[in-house]
Formats: C-alpha cells, sequence, structure tokens
C-alpha cells in the first residue's frame, strides 16, 4: 500500500519553507515491508500530494483525537479529497473519537496499538472504493491543472504564487458555492501556523489582480459578512 503520513503532535519537527512539499520516506513499525510509507511534513501539502500520488490512506499521528486531526480531515473534504484518513492518538475519548468521525476522519485508534490490528483496519480502508478526483477543473476561460500545477485563462499561463494557485483550485473545486473565510484558511493555509488576521483578503486581492492582468474580472464575488464565491468569470473586452 502507498501511504501518507503527518505527524501533528507539538514535538514534531518544524516544517520546512513556506511553499515547500517535503517528503521523506519512513519505515513506521506498523508498516509492512511491500508499503511505501511517506511523511509529509507540511499539513497544507496533503491535499496536493493526494491529488498527485492518489495514496491508498492517510495516518494522522496527535497527542488527543479531535484537535488538528479534523481540521486536516476537514481541508482535504472540502477540497473533494476522499482519501482514506486513520487517526493514531496518544489519547482518545468517546466525544473526542466522534469528533474526529464527523469532520471526516474514516478510523480513530488509541496508541500504542497492536500492528496486527494496524494492518487490518488499513487494509479494510484500502479495500472501500476509490472515489474519482478529477485533476483539472475549468470555469469559464479559467482552467486549474492539479497534476501539472498549472493555472490558465485561455489556454494563457496564470502567474501565480503557490498561495494564489491552492486559493484558485478551491474556488474552482467548488464554483458558484460561497466559502466562508475560516473554510477558505484551513484549506490553503497550513494549520499549524500562525497568519495574520487578514490572510485571506491579502491573498484574494493578489489573485483578483493575477486575473484582471488576463482580462478576467468580477468572478471573484465577496459575500459580504461570510467569504467568497467564485462566479462564471467574463472576459472584459479587448481594450
Amino acid at each position: 500500500m502507498r501511504i501518507f503520513t503527518v505527524d501533528l503532535r507539538s514535538a514534531a519537527q518544524p516544517p520546512g519553507p513556506a511553499g515547500a512539499v517535503q517528503t521523506q520516506t519512513v519505515d513506521p513499525d506498523w508498516a509492512d515491508a511491500a508499503d511505501s510509507v511517506q511523511r509529509i511534513s507540511l499539513p497544507s501539502a496533503l491535499p496536493w500530494a493526494c491529488v498527485d500520488h492518489q495514496p491508498d490512506a492517510v495516518v494522522l499521528t496527535v497527542e488527543a483525537a479531535g484537535t488538528y486531526d479534523t481540521v486536516v480531515a476537514q481541508a482535504l473534504r472540502t477540497d473533494g479529497i476522499h482519501t482514506p484518513v486513520m487517526v493514531l492518538a496518544q489519547h482518545t475519548d468517546p466525544h473526542s473519537t466522534a469528533k474526529a468521525l464527523e469532520a471526516g476522519t474514516d478510523d480513530v485508534l488509541e496508541a500504542p496499538v497492536s500492528v496486527v490490528e494496524m494492518r487490518a483496519r488499513l487494509r479494510a480502508l484500502s479495500r472501500r472504493p476509490a472515489t474519482w478526483e478529477p485533476d483539472e477543473f475549468t470555469h469559464g476561460a479559467v482552467t486549474v491543472d492539479l497534476l501539472g500545477h498549472r493555472a490558465l485563462v485561455d489556454g494563457q499561463d496564470l502567474d501565480l504564487t503557490p498561495v494564489q494557485f491552492r486559493l484558485l483550485a478551491v474556488l474552482l473545486r467548488n464554483a458558484g458555492r460561497t466559502l466562508t473565510r475560516d473554510q477558505l484558511r484551513e484549506s490553503v493555509w497550513d494549520p499549524a501556523e500562525e497568519w495574520g488576521s487578514n490572510v485571506v483578503e491579502q491573498a484574494v486581492s493578489g489573485l483578483r489582480t493575477k486575473l484582471a492582468e488576463h482580462r478576467v474580472r468580477d468572478c471573484l464575488k465577496t459575500v459580504r459578512g461570510v467569504g467568497y464565491r467564485m462566479a462564471s468569470p467574463h472576459p472584459s473586452p479587448a481594450e
């Protein structure tokens, strides 16, 4: 099986530079010799890694269930990514387990756990029918190619920062739906890092500027007091 792990414990090694997708091959004691297990150092990179590599399962390690694991799981599900997610927690109780499951995780285990049980649960998750994940989203003249990490307007490349690219992808994936600032923050930015209160507004402003450079205006709507919505883009007449 191909498995991604993310260590969300406070004592975990800090992530690398912002925007970097760092992976490391690891060999946890619950892994089988035939498994390919990779640790994703930056939680915000997990959705893109899942789209690119389609793992059989994701294992989130936390100190207590129902904490950061819920943020990461909600970000995956908001992005339309249905990769099975297992939580391996040092502490669980019925309330925290229910919270993790309701956030979109598929299984919760309390560590330490026997290798036999861990392997059986991972195999059960991997046997679930695969859900097709599109690798390209098109809305009007705007296209996001997730596998190629390209954004285009009428076939012309948009020069976007990594944050702007992730923001556009989330908005296109949910075109016509209003997303709150909290939903965007959880989907685009690393939940383990501190960010300014206006980080979403700044990113939206920058993305609007880049779209306007390609004569795409008035498609990224502000829903006052709620968040933002991607409406049908209409290129402006050439000046």
